[in-house]
This record gives C-alpha cells, structure tokens and sequence, in this order.
C-alpha cells in the first residue's frame, strides 16, 4: 500500500511543476501574447512556435527574444518555461529540452530586432536569423 502514496506525492511534484510554469506565463509573458497566446497587432501570436523551432536558428531565436532573454527569472526557470510553452502552443515537444547552461549563454545576446528576425526566420531567407550586423 505504500505505492499509492509515492503515486500521490509524484503526480503532486508534477502538477506543482507545472503550476510553476503557467505561473510564470502568466506573470512574465501573457501580459503581450494574451493567456491563450494569441497576441495582437504588435505582438506575434504563439501558434508558430513549434515551426519555429523547427527551423535553422529557430532554437536560439526563442531563447533570444529581449522578452525572453531579459525576464526577471533564473536560466533554469526560463529553461523550464521554454520546455512547458512550446508543447503548450506549438503541439510539439522540445528535443532536446533547453538546458539551463544553454538558455544562460543564449539569454546574453537579446535580439535587438526581433520582429525581422522573425520575419526572415519564417521567410526561409537565413538559416540563421541571429546574426544582427548584415543589413
């Protein structure tokens, strides 16, 4: 009888889990891309991200959105939500998950245009939308 109280305080530790995630959704990005993540005019709704993934440069280009690489949590939280949002809204899951040390290195170069470097992500014109400095 002691596996139904493993089972108990395992699916409690995995709804705590979750419950941290959507709490930091909520707190740190609904606020622009709306609880459902459908955005608005001026900021992209969620219902990409899984392609966005997907692409050349996609991964970096997630972890490096100045919403992203600049919120106020740990590298491992923001790993965390990563690996909780895409799933959420792109109905694919991250493999490999991100990483704490992979999100720190990341979060240090914020896009300073992420709005273009969406579009040229998503246009296929570069297989890696990250680097800045060409015109």
């Amino acid at each position: 009888m002691r596996v139904l109280p493993a089972a108990i305080a395992a699916a409690l530790l995995a709804s705590a889990a979750a419950a941290s995630e959507s709490y930091d959704y909520v707190l740190h990005c609904a606020g622009c891309h709306k609880p459902d993540g459908s955005g608005s005019d001026a900021v992209p709704s969620l219902d990409q991200v899984g392609a966005i993934l997907a692409m050349p440069g996609g991964r970096e280009y997630l972890a490096r959105v100045p919403g992203v690489a600049q919120a106020p949590l740990s590298n491992r939280r923001l790993a965390e939500l990563l690996n909780w949002l895409v799933p959420r809204f792109g109905a694919a899951q991250v493999r490999p998950p991100y990483s704490t040390d992979e999100v720190g290195g990341l979060r240090t170069r914020p896009l300073r245009d992420p709005i273009a470097a969406r579009h040229r992500l998503l246009d296929g014109a570069a297989s890696e939308p990250v680097d800045e400095r060409r015109p």
